[in-house]
C-alpha cells in the first residue's frame, strides 16, 4: 500500500469512526462538506474561517412539538429546539475530541450562536454548511429542507482541517410548486424568490429583521415561558414525509 492509499484509508476510517459515534449517539444526520468554498456566505466574530472542512449534525425536532405550532407560538418547540441543541453540543464535544486525537484543529459553530440578534445572525450559515455537506436544500421558507425530515431539523457544525476524501454534490430546490409555508407565515414576510440551486442572499428569502424582531418577543424577557413561531416549519408537507 503506498502513502496516498494509506492517507484515503486514514481519512475514510476517520469519517466511519464519527459516523459511528453520531448514529450510536442518535443524531439523525451526518455530513461532511468543503466549508472552503462558501465564499461568498457572510462570516462574522473571529470564529477560524480559515478551516477548510466542515462535519455538520442535525437532530429532528418531534414531530408533536412541530404540530403544535400550527395554530399558535409553541413553548413545545422552544423547548425542542433546546433539548435538540444540548444534545448536538455534546455529541460535537465527543465528535471534537476524535478530530483533535487524529492531529486535526475543530471549532464549533452552535445554533443558539448570535452576532447579531435581531437580524438572527450567527457566526456563518448554519444552512449554507447543511446544503454543502449534502445534508439539503434552501426551501422557500429560507431553511434547509431535508429529504427525512424536511425542514424539522436543527443542524449544528464543528470547521475542522480535516481533509475531505470527496465532496458531496449540493442539492437543488426540490419544493416545486408549493408554497404552504409562504401562505401560514405569521408575519407574511416570505418574498418567495425564483431560485434553483441558491438564493442570491438570505435577505431575498426572507425579512429576517422582523422575524428577528418576533423571536425575540416570542422569547421574552424571562417573566413568562419561551415560544417559537415555527410556522414556516410546521406547514411543510415534507415535515410529515
Amino acid at each position: 500500500m503506498n502513502k496516498d492509499e494509506e492517507w484515503v484509508n486514514h481519512i475514510q476510517d476517520l469519517q466511519d469512526s464519527l459516523r459511528a459515534y453520531a448514529k450510536e449517539s442518535e443524531i439523525s444526520m451526518i455530513g461532511f462538506g468543503p466549508f472552503s468554498k462558501l465564499k461568498d456566505v457572510r462570516k462574522l466574530g473571529d470564529a477560524p474561517f480559515e478551516l477548510p472542512t466542515a462535519v455538520c449534525i442535525g437532530v429532528e425536532l418531534p414531530l408533536d412539538a412541530v404540530e403544535d405550532a400550527k395554530n399558535r407560538p409553541s413553548e413545545k418547540l422552544r423547548e425542542s429546539y433546546k433539548v435538540a441543541n444540548k444534545k448536538m453540543m455534546v455529541v460535537a464535544q465527543g465528535l471534537e475530541e476524535m478530530i483533535r486525537k487524529a492531529g486535526y484543529s475543530t471549532h464549533i459553530i452552535h445554533p443558539a450562536d448570535r452576532v447579531n440578534k435581531e437580524d438572527l445572525l450567527g457566526p456563518v450559515s448554519l444552512k449554507s454548511i447543511a446544503r454543502i455537506c449534502g445534508m439539503g436544500w434552501i426551501g422557500k421558507n429560507g431553511l434547509i429542507v431535508t429529504k427525512d425530515f424536511g425542514p424539522r431539523i436543527r443542524f449544528l457544525a464543528i470547521l475542522t482541517d480535516m481533509p475531505l476524501i470527496e465532496e458531496p454534490l449540493p442539492l437543488k430546490n426540490q419544493c416545486g410548486d408549493c408554497r404552504e409555508c409562504i401562505n401560514e407565515c405569521a408575519l407574511k414576510i416570505l418574498k418567495e424568490p425564483e431560485f434553483e440551486d441558491y438564493p442570491i442572499n438570505r435577505d431575498s428569502i426572507i425579512d429576517w429583521q422582523r422575524c428577528g424582531r418576533f423571536e425575540a418577543k416570542l422569547i421574552g424577557d424571562g417573566s413568562r415561558p419561551e415560544r417559537a413561531c415555527g410556522k414556516c416549519i410546521a406547514y411543510c408537507p415534507r415535515s410529515y414525509q
